[in-house]
């Protein structure tokens, strides 16, 4: 080594946050405006890295001076490398570095697989309903019931050369599916979005199909709202219908619950068995701002209420959410919350991430 060798800056290694590890990936383009993202996850992470189709990963990238949290599904199936596919959206930091910067070789951290989106193993009858990028964790789901189920499926793109997977998704024997495109008239393709109107009038010419044993929905706010009101229309348990959004939302839920309390609440956060207190004045932030602000490095990434990563149960006390687009009734009926989204309406209120 010489005496200059002292004195070179040495590189800067970026490092994940808590419960992140570092895996290389490789890029393989999909269309002009999304890449898949395969990762190569070391041997001794293998059983970590386990996941139920359907489910999604968090990944955190490097860019603009510090770590930026994303979430996206999981494209591959069980006996595959662990894959997403990410769409270039408008001022997307993330997405468009992995479509325009991010070459194979490169490094990234991810979290373990995560997430609700997924069939029970009773369920081998299933309707998708999907629209662009949402067909990600669909195509997982439907690797898995290859052989082992049916899937009717209703995809719905702006155009072939921007559809994501189509050729995957022919070849699957359990697909059934039907296909529609908003911006190019095609032989074998339906025109238009999949609209209110077009869904009921699938399920008019098919009554086969409110017998499935599950009901998955996965893009834009607009669809799965259409869909869903579809489908309890014609008398759908809410129980059989699972969606997960993959915009950001542009029109609030109501608010069940109302924030009525005004002062300071005394805070207590378990987090790997352990306690940490503060207070919060309400109101404020957010109790996942005021935990971060604690020094805690908690689970979140989207923080919309869309992804679910900042789950946790409230132990003690009254809490409100403004928004929640993931949690199941029955998990808010179990004490569960967004943490994201979640305002303190007592003076004392304990939350776990443990659970």
């Amino acid at each position: 080594m010489g005496i200059f060798d002292l004195f070179k800056k040495k590189e800067f290694k970026p490092k994940g946050s808590k419960g992140f590890h570092e895996v290389s990936i490789s890029i393989t383009r999909l269309t002009k405006e999304s890449v898949q993202v395969t990762f190569e996850i070391p041997s001794e992470l293998k059983n970590m890295f386990e996941f139920i189709p359907g489910q999604y990963v968090n990944v955190e990238v490097f860019l603009n001076g510090k770590n930026q949290r994303r979430s996206y599904s999981i494209c591959s199936g069980k006996n595959e490398a662990l894959s997403i596919a990410v769409k270039a959206i408008d001022k997307g930091l993330v997405s468009n570095w992995f479509n325009s910067e991010a070459v194979s070789g490169d490094v990234i951290h991810i979290s373990k697989p995560e997430g609700g989106f997924h069939l029970t193993s009773e369920q081998k009858n299933v309707v998708a309903i999907a629209a662009g990028s949402g067909i990600t964790p669909i195509l997982s789901i439907a690797k898995s019931l290859e052989g082992n189920g049916n899937l009717n499926l209703f995809f719905g793109n702006q155009t072939t050369e921007k559809s994501i997977f189509l050729n995957e998704l022919k070849a699957l024997s359990c697909v059934k599916g039907t296909y529609y495109l908003s911006q190019e008239q095609k032989e074998g393709y339906k025109s238009g979005r999949i609209t209110k109107e077009h869904f009921t009038e699938e399920i008019k010419a098919n009554l086969e199909i409110l017998k499935a044993d599950c009901f998955l929905i996965c893009g834009p706010e607009g669809l799965i709202n259409d869909t869903k009101d579809v489908l309890k229309f014609f008398g759908v348990q809410d129980s059989k219908i699972k969606f997960e959004l993959f915009t950001t939302p542009t029109a609030a839920p109501e608010t069940k619950k109302e924030m009525n309390f005004k002062g300071k609440s005394q805070i207590k956060v378990m987090l790997d068995h352990e306690i940490t207190s503060f207070e919060m004045q309400v109101p404020g932030g957010t109790i996942l701002e005021e935990v971060e602000k604690s020094g805690l490095d908690v689970p979140y990434s989207c923080r919309g209420g869309v992804c679910s990563s900042c789950k946790a149960k409230v132990l003690e006390g009254d809490v409100a959410m403004k928004l929640n687009y993931s949690l199941t009734d029955e998990e808010v009926a179990k004490g569960f919350v967004l943490t994201c989204q979640s305002i303190p309406q007592s003076e004392k209120v304990t939350i776990s991430f443990d659970e």
